[in-house]
């Protein structure tokens, strides 16, 4: 075991905003011999040698659950004077929580112990987050050498929480990172530099030594656990979905909602359930007792233990105290994601009232949702007319469109269905897919299918039942354009209210169109591309241009190729993606074929880099 007396001496560090008053935690950090390691001593606050049990200043820590931080102002959970008596300073003694142990270079925290401490006055220094980055680059400074320890330190515990499957993530540039739920959070601006990830590291290491160290003893305190959500996906995934998603913002914050939805928050309990997304067997906390009521409790216990003194709280009372925040969690939860919502509500609103040709695609949508509620202004249908026709509106639009219930939004309806079913078929089935994730109660959108003619020669044909209303039958060459056509078809005899008659297909008279030179899947085949090597050999088709334009065509690449190959008699459009890169920084390169011609790009999403590559062989097939 470490020697106790291996850091005593060194400076401890109390890494913080210039301007905190509650400081709550100070650490050393010191090189082993022989590249060993680094012993490490952290000191909490100690608060519950300040605040006594049932005192005023309890009282209203329990009211307050934790400090409140404000644009204009903080609030304390202590107060000012309890606060003020029990902070980290460098102008007076303090006694406090100490946990000692090694870092190992493979990012293992061992060798842990736990016990009070005593801090002379002068021996703790203040350093601002701002300041790190200059120190590690300045070799003269005096805690240059500290503060390179504590970063190599930190960096080894970050690294083996990674290859553990933990939700760690940090960019510092954009401001963002995981907090231990897995939830991306902001990092505020004057927090941004190596200073945040070196003490998020150590606290977390603490956190987790003391949860092991009281269950060695056989202590209940109030354990942080964090149980999975089996439809959130695995760590591993997420993290490279975390990745892959930074450099894109509207991806980014896409993920940011999801992530917010599907993982469940941590909870307190006075049993160990482990802790998911930080892939930890036990967690609890006890690094801010100055800003945590939950961290006073769990102090509270650990010092009478270490003094030999009665617990001050009972099982049952513990159990409750655990009940009690994780209901109140859930509260302040709740009660923000409101507030967000009737924040966005109101923009919206202000944002309807603006010019609409000039909303972004995002924006846009929200304002057709809030508008869709109510009877149609001719501002929005005129917008609706002008989107439809430059080809800017999503499968998500249309869904939101066809669910407006008031009458005056009928002709507008059918306008921009027809408008966008003559422009891409191929969308039918992205517009049902969203409309019944948001209609899970309602019953799915039915398609019945038939074929007909000969085994070279054959017909398809389909009808789609929506909202029990029955479409007419539709048919093609192929089953997919079929299908397609159906869907749309059904939506617009449920909006009009037609409900066709259960007959069988009108079967077309004249001959279908002759073999395309490039023969299109069997039916059932609706899978991803195979290999190049066919694309290779297959030589140039006839592409059907007449009448095209490349504006149109780049406006929607992706969809403008599907409906190209679709009017040209040839096979969809198929893509490759390689994905090349570490982790953090993924890189996507996609192929896209058509008719013996190909088109790559590369990006850092998956979706931009099917898109550019789309484009690729747009400009090529105008440029010819």
């Amino acid at each position: 075991m470490a020697s106790p007396t291996t850091t005593d001496m060194a400076t401890l560090l109390m890494i913080d905003s210039a301007s905190a008053r509650d400081r709550d935690d100070a650490f050393a950090v010191t090189p082993l011999a022989g590249g060993r390691g680094w012993a490490v001593e952290v000191h909490i606050a100690g608060v519950a040698d300040v605040v006594e049990l049932g005192s005023v200043a309890d009282e209203q820590a329990f009211l307050r659950a934790e400090t409140r931080y404000l644009r204009d102002r903080t609030i304390p959970m202590l107060g000012d004077t309890a606060e003020q008596a029990a902070t980290l300073t460098s102008e007076a003694a303090r006694t406090s929580l100490r946990v000692t142990g090694t870092v190992t270079t493979d990012g293992r925290l061992i060798d842990t112990a736990v016990g009070r401490g005593q801090i002379p006055s002068g021996r703790c220094v203040a350093v601002d987050h701002a300041q790190v980055p200059g120190i590690l680059t300045d070799p003269q400074h005096p805690l240059h050498a500290q503060l390179a320890a504590a970063d190599a330190a930190a960096q080894a515990l970050l690294g083996a929480r990674r290859d553990g499957g933990a939700l760690a993530f940090y960019d510092l540039t954009r401001g963002w990172a995981t907090n231990e739920d897995g939830a991306i959070v902001a990092i505020a601006a004057e927090l941004r530099t190596v200073a945040y990830v070196i003490v998020q590291e150590l606290m977390i290491a603490t956190n987790e030594a003391v949860a092991l160290w009281c269950v060695e003893q056989g202590l209940p305190i109030l354990f942080r656990n964090h149980r999975p959500n089996p439809v959130a996906g695995s760590t591993d995934e997420l993290m490279t979905e975390i990745a892959a998603a930074a450099g894109d913002p509207d991806l980014f914050a896409k993920l940011r909602g999801r992530l917010l939805s599907t993982l469940r928050a941590a909870t307190y309990d006075p049993t160990v359930h482990g802790h998911y997304g930080l892939r930890l067997s036990a967690y609890t906390h006890v690094t801010s007792p100055l800003r945590r009521v939950a961290d006073l409790i769990n102090q509270r216990i650990i010092l009478a233990h270490l003094d030999h003194s009665p617990t001050p709280y009972t099982p049952d009372q513990l159990a409750a105290l655990g009940a009690d925040l994780n209901r109140r969690t859930h509260q302040a939860r709740e009660a923000k994601k409101n507030h967000f919502k009737h924040a966005d509500h109101r923009h919206v609103t202000q944002e309807a009232a603006r010019d609409l040709t000039a909303l972004d695609a995002r924006t846009f949508h929200k304002v057709l949702k809030t508008a869709a509620t109510a009877p149609l202004r001719d501002e929005i249908a005129a917008e609706l007319a002008r989107r439809a026709d430059a080809d800017l509106l999503t499968a998500p639009d249309i869904a939101v469109l066809i669910d407006a219930a008031d009458p005056t939004w009928r002709p507008i309806q059918l306008r921009v269905l027809d408008t966008v079913a003559d422009a891409h078929p191929e969308m039918g089935p992205s517009v049902v897919s969203v409309w019944r994730q948001a209609h899970p109660d309602q019953p799915p959108t039915g398609v019945e299918t038939r074929q007909n003619g000969a085994d070279h020669h054959p017909l398809f044909a389909a009808r789609a039942t929506h909202l029990d209303v029955r479409g007419p039958w539709t048919t093609a060459a192929a089953k997919k354009p079929a299908e397609q056509a159906a869907l749309w078809a059904g939506l617009r005899a449920q909006l009009t209210g037609t409900d066709h008659p259960d007959t069988e297909p009108d079967w077309p008279i004249t001959e279908p169109s002759p073999q395309p030179t490039t023969p299109t899947p069997a039916p059932e085949d609706s899978g991803p591309a195979r290999s190049v090597e066919p694309h290779r050999k297959t030589m140039p088709a006839e592409l059907n241009l007449d009448g095209a334009k490349k504006s149109k065509a780049l406006s929607n690449p992706t969809a403008w190729l599907m409906s190209l190959a679709q009017n040209s008699n040839q096979a969809p459009p198929e893509w490759e993606i390689r994905t090349d890169g570490p982790a953090h920084a993924l890189r996507f390169t996609a192929t896209v074929h058509l008719a013996g011609r190909t088109g790559t790009a590369d990006a850092t999403a998956k979706t931009a880099a099917k898109t550019a590559s789309a484009a690729a062989l747009v400009e090529a097939l105008f440029a010819r």
